[in-house]
């Protein structure tokens, strides 16, 4: 989608207070939920002495080093600062729009959660894969955006919590 596309987009949520309820609550709410619950997942781990604690830690933590860095290397610009309309939501750095870091955050917590706690990961899962039209429909990202943040997320964070690093548990 283009970026001209949006100012009609913008019109059409706004229309549908449901809809527009919806967005801003899928926005605030699954962030919220992933960083809270990924901080109490690494506690519980550390209090079970689980030696998945390093991996559960690591790979998310690479995930967002990784990602901050491709997202200043692409300096993609947001599709408001390409046309004329504000968004449903508070806009963040302008310039950073690619991958999402909304979504790729959500979508690695979710792989390791999978990772240590399969019902939570399939929750956290389901949580990023409604947070990523949200964050397109609320007017803050392209889809080429989300879609990157969901597969640099969930793809990075599977092949770092089950198939690389052996040796590792």
């Amino acid at each position: 989608m283009k970026a001209d596309r949006y100012p009609a987009l913008m019109e059409a949520v706004r229309r549908r207070p449901a809809l527009a309820w919806a967005v801003r609550v899928l926005n605030r709410l699954v962030p919220a939920a992933a960083y809270l619950l990924y901080p109490l997942g690494a506690v519980c781990l550390l209090a079970r002495r689980d030696p998945r604690l390093f991996r559960f830690v690591l790979v998310p933590g690479a995930v967002f080093a990784l990602g901050t860095v491709l997202r200043r290397g692409f300096h993609a610009p947001r599709p408001y600062q390409l046309a004329d309309y504000q968004p449903l939501v508070h806009r963040g750095k302008p310039d950073d729009s690619f991958p999402s870091r909304h979504v790729f955050s959500a979508s690695v917590i979710a792989a390791a959660f999978w990772y240590v706690c399969w019902p939570l990961g399939a929750l956290l899962t389901v949580a990023a894969l409604l947070l990523a039209p949200a964050r397109v429909l609320a007017g803050v990202h392209f889809p080429r955006d989300v879609v990157a943040g969901l597969v640099f997320g969930f793809g990075v964070g599977w092949l770092g919590c089950f198939v690389l690093l052996p040796g590792l548990p």
